[in-house]
Order: C-alpha cells, then sequence, then structure tokens
C-alpha cells in the first residue's frame, strides 16, 4: 500500500481504526484466507485506489468511502452464533454493520449508510445510489475474489501503519 493511501484511510478513517470493535475484527477468519479486520483494510485501500484512478479525490467523496469500506463487514462479527446460516448472514450482515458504523463514529452520512447497505449488490438486489457505493462494491468484490485465491488483501506493515495505538 502506498503512502498516499494510507494517508487517505488515516485521514478519514481514525476514529474508526482507533475503536475497540475494528480492532477486535481480526480475531475472527473471514474468506478462509484472511480475517474480517485485514479484509476491511484491503477493500478500503482498493476503495481508495479506484477513486483516485477514477477522479473522485474530493475529501467528501474520500471520507465516504473510507469510512465505508472500514465498516462494510464489521458487522459480521460474531457470524455463526448471530446468523442460522450463509443466507442469513448475507441480508443481515449489512444493516449490523450500518449500526456499527453509527455506534463507532456517531455519524449517520446517507452516502455512508446508503453504501454499506448495498455492498452486496449484485448478490442481494439492493442498487447503490451513490458513485460511494458502486466503488465500495467493486473493490468488495476485487479484495473477495483475491483472497478466495490466498492473496492477503494487506501485508504485516500496512497493519501496522494503519493500526496507531488509539
Amino acid at each position: 500500500m502506498d503512502y498516499l493511501t494510507r494517508h487517505t484511510i488515516l485521514k478519514y478513517g481514525r476514529s474508526v481504526l482507533c475503536s475497540e470493535e475494528f480492532r477486535s475484527t481480526f480475531s475472527q477468519v473471514h474468506h478462509y484466507s484472511t480475517t474480517v479486520g485485514d479484509h476491511l483494510l484491503g477493500v478500503t485501500a482498493e476503495a481508495v485506489k479506484q477513486c483516485r484512478a477514477r477522479g473522485l479525490t474530493d475529501d467528501d467523496t474520500l471520507k465516504t468511502v473510507v469510512l465505508a469500506a472500514l465498516c462494510h463487514d464489521i458487522g459480521i462479527m460474531g457470524r455463526r452464533k448471530k446468523y442460522r446460516n450463509d443466507a442469513e448472514c448475507l441480508i443481515r450482515h449489512p444493516l449490523d454493520s450500518v449500526r456499527a458504523y453509527i455506534r463507532i463514529t456517531g455519524e449517520a452520512d446517507e452516502r455512508v449508510i446508503d453504501s454499506i447497505k448495498c455492498h452486496m449488490f449484485p448478490l442481494k438486489p439492493a442498487v447503490p445510489k451513490y458513485k460511494a457505493g458502486w466503488i465500495l462494491t467493486v473493490a468488495d468484490k476485487i479484495c473477495s475474489v483475491n483472497e478466495k485465491f490466498g492473496k492477503s488483501p494487506v501485508t504485516e506493515e500496512d497493519r501496522k501503519e494503519l493500526l496507531i495505538p488509539g
């Protein structure tokens, strides 16, 4: 991950990165080859990269994308106890992730909420309303496919740089 991507994630996502709830995401396996936390960091880095490639570098867009990406799967924590099966997880975890975003940040930005709620498109029929939602959806799919093939979404160095002491 390059310096500008790390800087962007820290600038807009510090409140999430420093939260105990986010830090706990490194204890649960995700996509069989990574953790929820590494997936969240990887999707966030990919989303920032996708924004830059499309010239979407204004503060509002980057903040929306970073917060949505850092929180999009945080609601999946404890999935084996919370959800009866994968279908229930598919339906409910985006809503649980929205609640986590609001709880962690104290914010309720409609663009962040919509992006998180719609990130499972096209597996769920909810279509993102905003560019940030489309960016998150694409970044999530890119990282998920890479993870299925055993590619780690972040390096140990990236993790250490982003998980600064709260």
